[in-house]
């Protein structure tokens, strides 16, 4: 074989780990917000505005004991009336579902469809590392698909065979 042809083998490990599998610290976001349990909700709501994020990782010492987002603290806490000092803790969905860096991205697209969520904290070693979210799955999709229209752009704009010379 050629130097620097291209295999299956090589390219697979070139775009993704040794398995040939896409994980999730491939996709995830990060730093992400964290605030302890007793944060006021006007203030988590603050940190989401300032952040520009959906959710916030709650958090009860070292422990990720939750996960609030801007919806919860739309139907949680705006609905039912609730002041701007109840703590975030109180209005959060706990425990959450977490996830390691080392999972692959099947898996993700299945807790996603399984269980009807949007966004799931990154957690190694009992700290969290990162936040993977359905946005980011379509944003990897996207530039995947983006990657793959350029030859085929290339192939169909461009002759294959020069045209013959004509005399």
């Amino acid at each position: 074989m050629a130097p620097g042809t291209a295999t299956r083998r090589n390219i697979e490990q070139d775009e993704t780990t040794a398995e040939g599998v896409m994980q999730v610290r491939d996709v995830m976001s990060t730093p992400t917000v964290v605030v302890p349990a007793m944060t006021p909700v006007r203030e988590a709501a603050q940190h989401l505005d300032y952040s520009g994020v959906g959710c916030l990782i709650i958090t009860d010492g070292l422990r990720v004991a939750g996960i609030v987002t801007d919806r919860d603290l739309t139907l949680r806490v705006l609905a039912r009336g609730l002041p701007g000092t109840t703590p975030v803790g109180q209005v959060m969905s706990a425990p959450p579902i977490t996830i390691g860096p080392c999972d692959d991205l099947e898996l993700i697209v299945d807790i996603f469809r399984k269980y009807a969520i949007r966004r799931l904290p990154v957690v190694e070693e009992g700290e969290v590392v990162g936040m993977i979210t359905v946005d980011d799955l379509l944003l990897h999709s996207h530039q995947i698909l983006g990657d793959l229209l350029g030859p085929v752009a290339a192939e169909i704009l461009e002759p294959q065979h020069p045209a013959p010379l004509l005399a």
